[in-house]
């Protein structure tokens, strides 16, 4: 295993990589698809050495030098022997250790520092994702056997998204049957299940994102059909239905600056939803579906990464797109924020992990 670190990466030739956009005449309802030849790279630094499309990436923490990725090669950097591909990829809290998943369902966990591997877990089937406790060194795995690795079982189906709540005291889990639990973390009881037979909650659609707001009482879950629906966690009600796409809604997040809402999908849409009022505020869109959307917390800003080759910036306040950045030869899958939020880095198809500056 080997930490890669910023320096390891390619810099990139300021003079010959840094260019004009002209983005200016972008619609936000209906932006054109930018043509690839008239926009030079964005990114300040790339690496490389994967040799078949990255599927996921991450941030340190705490240290915006330090970054993992995850590709179709069977390895991650920071590094890895994984025997398929690596597809789930994550920091602990405090940055002091990392955990990749794989294809092969097994599970590494290093110390971030030195690179020393301290746990490898076989699973009896892929990995699908790993979140890592907000506030402590506990690590929660799905694999799509429909049995949490070890301490939770409930769904009938592959688990495709959950996280924990941001206290800390919840675990959400989203499945192909439908099904949305609220688990407690400590005993693995089943809190609540939003099922898939009831009509309001995503029309029986397989769960695909999940997203929980900072007071983690609050649920935004997507689903195949394209529809969100909002739970309460603590009175166990469905307060409503937020969207509806065209496709499977793809990231999920909530604003800490404003009451807003964001369900990205496959359709290229963005939707905003004030979830006080329960009404569409604005919809961004991207030419081609959008992979993943972060908001950041130090300004009413929003970054979202699409399978278009950019990733682009919008202004909540004023609901205008601010500008796109370029690099990437492919559709671009994953995103990560460093935690000054000045700059962020990205993979995809094209087999590169790119860092840009947001300023």
């Amino acid at each position: 295993m080997r930490v890669v670190t910023r320096n390891d990466m390619v810099d990139h030739d300021e003079e010959d990589y840094y260019g004009d956009n002209n983005d200016d005449d972008i619609d936000v309802e209906d932006p054109e698809d930018e043509d690839d030849e008239d926009n030079q790279p964005d990114a300040v630094q790339g690496f490389f050495l994967h040799k078949e499309p990255v599927y996921t990436v991450s941030m340190h923490p705490l240290q915006d030098s330090i970054v993992v990725s995850g590709g179709g090669d069977d390895a991650s950097y920071v590094w890895n022997t994984h025997s398929d591909s690596v597809v789930a990829s994550g920091f602990s809290f405090d940055g002091q250790y990392l955990a990749t998943g794989g294809m092969d369902g097994r599970l590494f966990v290093y110390k971030s520092t030195t690179g020393e591997q301290i746990l490898e877990l076989d699973g009896p089937a892929e990995v699908t994702w790993l979140n890592w406790h907000p506030r402590g060194n506990a690590l929660l795995v799905a694999v799509p056997s429909g049995q949490c690795m070890n301490v939770f079982t409930g769904h009938s189906g592959s688990i495709s998204c959950g996280q924990f709540s941001p206290d800390g005291k919840s675990i959400v889990s989203g499945g192909e049957e439908g099904n949305l639990y609220n688990w407690d973390p400590r005993t693995a009881a089943v809190k609540q299940v939003f099922r898939a037979d009831d009509a309001r909650f995503l029309n029986g659609s397989s769960v695909t994102s999940v997203g929980v707001h900072g007071d983690s009482q609050v649920v935004l879950a997507g689903g195949q059909d394209g529809t969100a629906s909002l739970v309460h966690l603590g009175s166990g009600k469905i307060l409503g239905s937020v969207s509806k796409a065209e496709d499977s809604i793809e990231s999920i997040g909530f604003s800490s600056h404003l009451p807003i809402a964001s369900v990205a999908s496959i359709d290229g849409t963005i939707a905003l939803w004030d979830i006080t009022a329960m009404r569409l505020r604005q919809t961004f869109r991207h030419p081609k579906g959008v992979t993943k959307t972060i908001f950041l917390k130090t300004k009413p800003l929003l970054l979202s990464a699409s399978l278009d080759k950019t990733v682009r910036l919008w202004d909540l306040r004023t609901g205008t797109f601010q500008r796109s950045f370029y690099g990437h030869s492919g559709p671009i899958l994953d995103m990560s924020i460093g935690a000054s939020e000045t700059s962020f880095v990205t993979c995809g198809e094209d087999g590169s992990s790119q860092v840009f500056l947001i300023e």
